[in-house]
């Protein structure tokens, strides 16, 4: 394994619909790393029919997440469609041309692939029928499957209407250029202008601490070596847990409340056997006048 690609700090932080997103592998895998925070991946992979098990980039933020990476000037809050307007705006000529030509390419070489499959398909028709054997080929190669020459796995779909179900017609370059092509998904992006976003001329407000009541008791737990994620599932405002959730179950599920608010006694009664019932205590806390967060566990005994 080679050494990880440790990002330059502070990197940008996208906001979308006041949702706080990271696409880059390498900082997700730093934040993870070096600042504890696992976030929530929200990107479906293609050709994968179970997408709420299998899911990749971006990488969704907890507000919690975002303000605490800005504190730490780790990050800084982008806005994601300014920023990408202001990158078509100052796109270059050359850029342009470039990103046409390596589309054209692209175009090109999917042709040519096309050519090869339905040769090849027509090549083991060939043999088959020489041999006697039963099986058909479809020559107008509606589907195809595998790599491309660019080395990314996919699945590409030609449609040519001038192809005949009952009798292939000839299908060469010329032919195959009207062809509907569908590329593979590439594995990796890249943006089609020269635009790096500089916390100088884009750099937007960091989310407000009283956006989240929470947030006091989070910024407690996680200076305590805690990784945090959302306690949705389990009907909690967090879960923490004493290190990599892909290594440790969490230990308490987690409700920040302000200091004066009053808690009915069948809430403690309900967290309290919610935490036991799987496996873990619930925590709840909060900051008092003076900056500092205190937090109370409860229990139940003789499950």
């Amino acid at each position: 394994m080679g050494t990880p690609t440790i990002p330059q700090e502070p990197f940008p932080i996208y906001l979308v619909s006041s949702r706080y997103f990271l696409y880059d592998a390498d900082v997700i895998s730093h934040v993870r790393r070096t600042h504890r925070m696992s976030g929530c991946l929200t990107g479906t992979l293609p050709q994968i029919p179970q997408q709420n098990i299998f899911l990749g980039l971006p990488l969704e933020l907890m507000i919690e997440e975002a303000l605490l990476l800005v504190e730490k000037s780790a990050g800084y809050i982008v806005d994601d469609v300014g920023a990408h307007e202001r990158g078509l705006r100052g796109m270059k000529e050359e850029d342009k041309e470039e990103y046409l030509r390596v589309r054209e390419e692209g175009r090109r070489r999917g042709v040519e692939e096309y050519v090869r499959r339905v040769e090849e398909k027509r090549g083991i028709f060939a043999r088959r029928a020489s041999n006697g054997e039963e099986g058909e080929v479809d020559g107008g190669g509606q589907t195809a499957e595998g790599d491309g020459d660019d080395g990314v796995e996919g699945e590409t779909v030609f449609e040519n209407p001038s192809v005949s179900n009952s009798k292939p017609a000839p299908t060469t370059a010329a032919t195959a250029v009207n062809a509907l092509v569908y590329y593979p998904t590439p594995s990796a992006s890249h943006p089609i202008y020269h635009y790096h976003p500089d916390p100088s001329n884009v750099a937007t407000a960091a989310p407000r601490p009283e956006r989240t009541q929470g947030y006091p008791l989070y910024k407690h737990l996680h200076g305590n070596g805690y990784f945090l994620s959302p306690g949705l599932r389990f009907g909690c405002q967090y879960m923490a847990y004493p290190g990599d959730p892909l290594r440790f179950h969490s230990h308490f599920v987690v409700n920040g409340l302000g200091w004066d608010e009053e808690i009915e006694m069948r809430d403690v009664v309900g967290g309290g056997r919610l935490g036991t019932g799987v496996k873990k205590a619930w925590m709840v806390g909060g900051e008092d006048g003076e900056g500092k967060v205190r937090t109370f566990c409860v229990e139940w005994g003789g499950f």
